[in-house]
């Protein structure tokens, strides 16, 4: 992913934490003081025999104050917790009802930390927060249930609405997990003075490329984490899941992206649920897709400090196209409590992606990634190799020649791909950011599993304007023809022939025209401007407390350059077409 630093670099973008049901009754607004009773000593590991303790309240929203009682099982000892930590290893004795109110004017605790990016700002006031409450259940040898998840937004109907129509993720973590100096997965942490203190460290790298905790990479660097869903107020979802960070140039950035994963480990295989409000939908019966292996909780990637829609337009506006774009929802994450910010969850483009849109299974499909294989066998990539040599030294005029390659390639869903990434001029793709996928071993009742190459749209943000140096007149087709990537073999080699020639420009045009129409863009800018404002001005606050006096206007500066974009690409880009690609005597299909 590229980057640019400039007024926006120390940005940071947060999540909204989840938490199940449970709470107890001390003020919140105080930290939980120790029992003056020894703890006994607790084993490690949950006993799966035990209940876990059940709260009086479900997670979720309450207009006033609450009182939370927490019940177990007979002769059972309660330790609970209300700042997210572990209650089994520094837990509270339960000795009656705990009292839970608003707790968004106390100090911050995990937004207080500045170790999350080389230049990072505190909030410049206390950042709305939920009581989350964590419980275990000990018997008398020390063993101890399962832990007890419990999220609970006291007088939000006071706050912004957009907590009421946005969904909420609430994740709760042990601090350590995310903060600690040496296995935190948000700081710069030991990773960045084991750097500074070496004979590689150059006071000249830029941000993006310092070596952190966060720049760390593996399953040794996933975390645990209690997640819960939120919507309308209701909870829909708990369920304990595994996270990353996610992301290249942007890890640098003080709000973090993550990859969040289902995983038997945690409870469960798959997350079943419909993430995208019925907006993914699988090619074979057209259902929702529901069921889900892992996604990402996204910061907006390079568009983290403009619109922080600007992926999403440009996928939207080619939804119907013949490759696989990624779903994508808006949602806010609190940790442990604390307001971290406006992410979009967001579709991963992998091979449980490509099962649950087409039904390929995963063993049989082959993604190539930067022309990298990203998931599948050798074989497969070695095949990817193969035909970009083959492209490179055959001559596309002749019509059996390109029929072949047409039965290696989706040359439909290719032109669309190529027709999208050039309007956009998404600046961050052709070997960057490009993908294409095919199923090993055809199978004639799948009609996408032919043997084909097919192409993923992903990771569209570093387009349409952004950073003031990606224009509207720039010229994306000579861009292309003059890479040195497999895009823009697969394209000069196709160009020769004059079918895909006249095929590509009737494409184009269409595309241009009704997909990127003025009004269609206009309308849909409009539409997303006003769902993604205050969320995204109050993110902005989160995470860069310098602009409280100007986020509003960065903001609106923003969506109008976004908005500029489209306005003046359609004549520019025709001109480019009309250059690189002119008709032929024939009439031009249009």
């Amino acid at each position: 992913m590229k980057h640019r630093k400039n007024r926006f670099t120390a940005l940071g973008l947060t999540v909204l934490s989840l938490c199940t049901a449970g709470a107890c009754l001390t003020s919140c607004a105080e930290k939980p003081v120790k029992s003056s009773v020894s703890a006994p000593i607790i084993a490690a590991e949950a006993d799966e025999s035990i209940k876990a303790p059940v709260f009086s309240a479900e997670s979720g929203f309450y207009d006033n104050d609450l009182e939370l009682t927490i019940t177990a099982g007979k002769g059972m000892t309660i330790y609970y917790t209300l700042d997210g930590s572990d209650p089994v290893s520094s837990g509270t004795k339960y000795e009656g009802a705990v009292s839970l109110s608003d707790r968004s004017s106390e100090p911050d605790i995990l937004s207080a930390n500045t170790d999350v990016a080389v230049q990072a700002n505190p909030p410049g006031t206390p950042v709305d927060k939920a009581v989350v409450v964590r419980a275990a259940a000990v018997d008398s040898k020390g063993a101890h249930s399962p832990i007890a998840v419990g999220t609970y937004f006291i007088g939000f109907n006071r706050k912004k609405a957009y907590y009421r129509d946005t969904r909420i993720i609430s994740l709760t973590v042990d601090e350590a997990d995310l903060f600690d100096y040496d296995r935190g997965i948000f700081v710069l942490g030991s990773t960045y003075d084991k750097w500074k203190n070496s004979d590689e460290y150059d006071y000249a790298t830029p941000e993006w490329s310092i070596p952190a905790n966060y720049t760390m990479r593996g399953r040794d660097w996933e975390r645990e984490a209690a997640m819960q869903i939120f919507e309308g107020g209701s909870l829909k979802l708990t369920q304990n899941v595994g996270i990353r960070v996610h992301g290249g140039a942007t890890r640098s950035y003080a709000q973090k992206s993550m990859n969040v994963y289902a995983r038997t480990v945690y409870g469960a295989p798959k997350l079943e649920y419909d993430l995208f409000s019925g907006r993914v939908r699988n090619d074979t019966d057209k259902l929702p897709v529901t069921e889900f292996d892992s996604f990402i909780l996204r910061n907006g990637g390079n568009d983290a400090f403009f619109t922080r829609f600007r992926d999403k337009l440009a996928q939207e506006l080619v939804a119907d196209r013949d490759f696989l774009k990624q779903g994508m929802e808006p949602c806010i994450v609190f940790i442990n409590g604390e307001f971290w910010g406006h992410y979009e969850i967001t579709e991963k483009t992998d091979a449980a992606c490509i099962k649950e849109h087409f039904g390929v299974p995963k063993k049989n499909v082959c993604i190539i990634k930067k022309e990298a294989l990203d998931e599948g066998t050798e074989e497969g990539f070695a095949e990817f190799q193969e035909l970009r040599d083959w492209i490179r030294s055959t001559d596309f005029s002749n019509g059996k020649a390109y029929e072949e390659l047409c039965s290696k390639v989706d040359m439909k869903g290719f032109m669309e791909y190529v027709s999208a990434e050039i309007y956009i001029n998404n600046s961050n793709w052709g070997k960057s950011n490009m993908a294409v996928w095919k199923a090993m071993e055809p199978d004639a009742a799948l009609p996408y599993a032919d043997g084909r190459w097919r192409f993923i749209m992903y990771d569209a943000d570093y387009s349409s304007g952004i950073y003031g140096e990606v224009l509207p007149e720039d010229d994306s087709f000579g861009a292309l023809m003059d890479s040195d990537c497999f895009l823009a073999d697969l394209f000069n080699g196709a160009l020769k022939n004059e079918d895909f020639r006249q095929q590509f420009r009737s494409t184009f045009r269409e595309m241009a025209e009704k997909d990127f129409g003025s009004k269609r863009v206009d309308s849909r800018i409009d539409e997303l401007s006003d769902e993604y404002r205050y969320m995204t001005v109050d993110t902005f606050e989160r995470f860069w407390s310098s602009w409280t006096a100007d986020a509003e206007w960065i903001y609106n500066e923003e969506v109008e350059r976004l908005r500029s974009f489209y306005d003046k690409r359609y004549d520019s880009i025709m001109k480019y077409l009309d250059l690189h690609i002119p008709a032929s005597e024939k009439k031009d299909t249009e």
